[in-house]
């Protein structure tokens, strides 16, 4: 066995924190390349170009920048859970970065981002645990008073709906409906109205 000379404790309080101040140089190290998003031990690096020859070259650098920091700072960057997700128009084909997985979608803090920004793929991420929270509240409702309920319904249900709304919330109105729908079932269970009962008012 060898002494372990550097590192945090995984799962530890303060692990996170000393994570952070350990990391909090990254992005002034790739100010000139790109522009680093950093929260806890997530990671993502921006880049953009009006060029897609010039955007290549950029990714490249900054990608390999951000190993070399890793390098330097003894720290081992997870190539498995590293994607490449390009955002371009119609006409443009952009490559992938040598041994990195280009992806059509990737998740980011629990939000899926898809490279055409339709956020379908989110929406039917969020209407499967909405249908799970739904079933939730169906039981707590049956078997306890409204207010309860309504406490299961903010916390179970629209706290998905909220979380990172003002990310993903720009959405097509076949989307808006497929969440509207689950919302609408769920004030029904909380009033406890038929299907078809109308839940406004």
């Amino acid at each position: 066995s060898l002494p372990i000379t550097r590192g945090v404790p995984q799962g530890s309080v303060i692990g996170p924190i000393l994570f952070i101040l350990f990391t909090n140089d990254l992005p002034k190290y790739l100010h000139e390349y790109g522009q680093t998003m950093m929260y806890a031990d997530d990671t993502a690096l921006l880049v953009t170009e009006k060029q897609t020859n010039r955007l290549e070259i950029s990714s490249f650098v900054t990608f390999n920048m951000a190993k070399q920091y890793c390098h330097q700072n003894y720290l081992i960057l997870n190539e498995n859970k590293t994607q490449q997700l390009n955002f371009r128009n119609r006409t443009a084909e952009l490559p992938g970065l040598p041994d990195l997985e280009l992806k059509s979608e990737a998740k980011y803090l629990g939000v899926t981002i898809d490279n055409k920004l339709t956020w379908t793929s989110h929406v039917d991420q969020l209407c499967g645990k909405l249908n799970t929270s739904l079933y939730a509240l169906k039981r707590t409702k049956s078997s306890s008073d409204l207010e309860t309920a309504k406490i299961a319904y903010y916390s179970l249900f629209e706290s998905h709906i909220r979380y990172g709304l003002i990310v993903w919330g720009n959405l097509s109105a076949r989307n808006v409906q497929r969440i509207l729908v689950l919302q609408k079932k769920a004030v029904r269970t909380l009033l406890g109205l038929n299907p078809y009962d109308t839940c406004r008012g």
